[in-house]
């Protein structure tokens, strides 16, 4: 869009260009015709035996555009030393017919700063990855000012950023490009979208101006790994707890968005193969249940080693420990037994 915003510029100013080329082309038509008028007329006068000095001027005089009607803009007789009932005007020609003298006058308009530079887009937003390196250049759209010469426009401004600046490219044509250059790395996390101002200055007295707002979205890449709030997780559960009871519920938090702050849970490779047929873990909520028989006499603790991994083109993980520890409950019977020993009297042993 901005490239083809730059091409109707372009196409514009050649334009201007060619119809100044065809009316300086028309200006040296008419002196030459005027040569040629006075040559016939020299040839006129001097057949009579006349004698006349003979002169092809040019007197020019520069007015402001936007004068109001009737207003002078010279006085002739004044300016070439003439009688005024000497003078015809004919087409900006000023003829003296006896003895024949003609004034060829041209009237330059002199542009007044009446136009502020303007953007065909007052608001141009732009999608910049957090990865972009410093130097990174984006183009951003020209203004334009319909006066010319000095009151055209001179420089363009950026809002004060320390991430970003402008740097302005002039072209062949003398139009002047603007480009937004990365100074600083940027951070989603930190600051997920910069509001930028442009300022288009002309060079005229006074000074006009017009500015079009900027906008940077700063893309998400998977820089941050997900994280839980603890390194060991310590949880007391009684023996005997019914399959589908709630260990725990882990959340880790990733910084990143979209898919990139998506997280699954499992278990790591230090995780027994005892453990995991005792409990269960969720990938999605990171829920941890009872799925198997929890037995002090056989365990006393467990250990679950467990990673949060992100759904990232290039996946980042955080990892954390859980521990169980199994209390006691009061589920065996004592074990009785009777022994009888040779020429002793029977004794009662009780086994726990």
């Amino acid at each position: 869009m901005i490239e083809e915003e730059r091409r109707v510029d372009y196409r514009r100013d050649e334009k201007r260009r060619k119809e100044n080329g065809r009316e300086e082309e028309r200006i040296e038509e008419r002196k030459r015709r005027y040569k040629r008028r006075v040559e016939d007329r020299r040839g006129e006068e001097m057949t009579k035996e006349e004698t006349w000095p003979s002169a092809l001027s040019v007197t020019r005089y520069s007015i402001a555009e936007e004068m109001e009607r009737g207003s002078v803009v010279a006085n002739l007789a004044a300016d070439l030393g003439l009688e005024p009932g000497g003078l015809a005007q004919r087409e900006l020609d000023v003829i003296i017919e006896s003895p024949l003298r003609i004034f060829n006058i041209e009237l330059g308009i002199t542009d007044i700063n009446d136009n502020a530079p303007h953007f065909r887009r007052d608001r141009v937003e732009l999608d910049v990855s957090e990865s972009a390196t410093p130097g990174e250049r984006f183009s951003l759209p020209n203004a334009v000012d319909p006066d010319v010469g000095v009151n055209t426009i001179k420089t363009y401004k950026l809002s004060v950023s320390e991430q970003f600046t402008i740097e302005i490219q002039t072209g062949s044509d003398g139009t002047q490009y603007v480009d937004l250059v990365l100074t600083q790395s940027l951070d989603r996390e930190e600051k997920a979208v910069h509001n930028l101002i442009l300022t288009a200055v002309d060079g005229g007295v006074p000074v006009r101006s017009g500015t079009a707002n900027i906008i940077v979205r700063v893309q998400d890449t998977n820089d941050n790994p997900p994280r839980f709030d603890k390194q060991i997780y310590t949880v007391n559960m009684t023996e005997n707890s019914p399959i589908g009871t709630l260990v725990m519920k882990l959340n880790a938090t990733d910084l990143d968005e979209g898919v990139n702050s998506e997280i699954v849970y499992s278990f790591t490779l230090y995780t027994s193969e005892k453990t995991q047929d005792v409990f269960a873990l969720n990938p999605n909520t990171g829920e941890i249940t009872v799925k198997g028989t929890i037995d002090y006499e056989d365990m006393k603790f467990y250990e679950m080693h467990i990673e949060a991994r992100d759904k990232g083109i290039h996946p980042l993980l955080g990892q954390c420990k859980v521990v169980v520890h199994v209390t006691d409950m009061n589920d065996n019977y004592p074990d009785i037994t009777i022994q009888s020993v040779k020429n002793t009297e029977p004794r009662l042993y009780l086994t726990m």
